[in-house]
């Protein structure tokens, strides 16, 4: 994760210190955001967690074309319904690590006001404490893709707000010889919307 995060900045510095040089019209932006996200459907994570909530950070590149890329980090934490414990597994502090890249196309509607629009790939780290005398770690990783869009309201210069909406298709891992069975614990869909800053360079 460090390294996406390295090399992403480090593509951001290039690409702006080439901007000065050649004056071309390429942005690059960073933001932090809270999130509430909610899964959605017959599966356990829908039926057995309560909704996430947690915070984000990220940012893209913006080329001449209005089109560009974008990456997002999420740390996202929820609680097993109550009396769900024993269906669930008996298990606490469910955690999802999120990572997202995206594609990205922006639509100026005025000066001070412009959405955008995504599409890409999430990947997830999901765990879990067993609440016993043990008190061990579960871990699943899954993968999936995203859709999702913003509106963007500029404050003054390069500071932005803004509210996204997004959704997140999981697919995890866990086998079972049920197909049904592996289907409710492996298939999710999440619905988010986030508040967050954005500084653009």
């Amino acid at each position: 994760m460090r390294k996406f995060a390295a090399l992403f900045l480090f593509f951001s510095l290039m690409v702006f210190s080439q901007r000065n040089k050649n004056k071309l019209d390429v942005v690059s932006n960073i933001d932090v955001k809270v999130i509430a996200m909610k899964p959605l459907g017959n599966n356990s994570l829908a039926k057995n967690l309560q909704p996430f909530y947690g915070f984000s950070f990220g940012g893209n590149l913006m080329t001449p074309i209005n089109f560009g890329i974008g990456i997002d980090y999420s740390e996202l934490f929820s609680n097993v319904q109550y009396g769900h414990q024993n269906i669930y597994g008996n298990i606490g502090s469910p955690r999802l690590s999120q990572f997202d890249v995206f594609l990205t196309h922006r639509e100026n509607i005025s000066e001070e006001f412009m959405v955008e629009e995504m599409a890409g790939f999430s990947y997830y780290r999901f765990s879990n404490i067993f609440i016993n005398q043990q008190m061990e770690k579960h871990k699943d990783q899954a993968m999936g893709f995203n859709l999702g869009g913003k509106a963007i309201y500029v404050l003054d210069g390069p500071q932005q707000v803004f509210v996204a909406g997004k959704i997140n298709f999981y697919s995890g891992n866990i086998y079972n010889e049920n197909p049904e069975i592996e289907k409710y614990y492996n298939r999710s869909t999440f619905l988010s919307l986030s508040l967050g800053y954005r500084y653009q360079f």
